[in-house]
């Protein structure tokens, strides 16, 4: 049995956000809205890209350009990271639940409400924190 190093672990995670980085930079915006409808659910998706209809969110993925691309890119970013240690359930309750990382704000409210620039490092390191979690510890 192979033993992981704070060095596998830490390098496996910034693999992971790097990863997911990239995939929501390269992929058009309609393929980022789907993924997201995908991983979250349209009423979600609709809270953070700042709407109150799913409906929007549905166009967003044909013709319909999302006022907030930027917010949605870096949602299925942080969304990817926790899918990808976790599963789809819990990418969504990270979302949708207070967070103590976050002065038990809600990360979907917290995208919506405030300047993404604000707080981009505090979801990120939330996030990063959650998907880790269920990673074996060095030892």
């Amino acid at each position: 049995m192979m033993r992981q190093t704070s060095e596998n672990v830490d390098r496996a995670a910034v693999l992971s956000d790097i990863d997911a980085h990239g995939h929501a930079m390269e992929i058009p915006i309609q393929a980022v809205v789907s993924e997201l409808i995908d991983l979250l659910g349209p009423p979600l998706v609709a809270v953070i890209g700042g709407v109150s209809e799913t409906r929007a969110v549905q166009q967003w993925t044909g013709s319909r350009t999302p006022q907030r691309p930027n917010v949605l890119r870096f949602a299925l970013q942080i969304a990817t990271m926790i899918a990808r240690t976790t599963d789809r359930e819990m990418a969504r309750a990270w979302f949708e639940g207070s967070n103590p990382l976050l002065d038990d704000s809600i990360p979907a409210l917290i995208l919506r409400n405030r300047p993404l620039s604000d707080v981009q490092a505090n979801l990120v390191a939330a996030a990063r924190s959650f998907a880790l979690r269920g990673r074996p510890q060095p030892l």
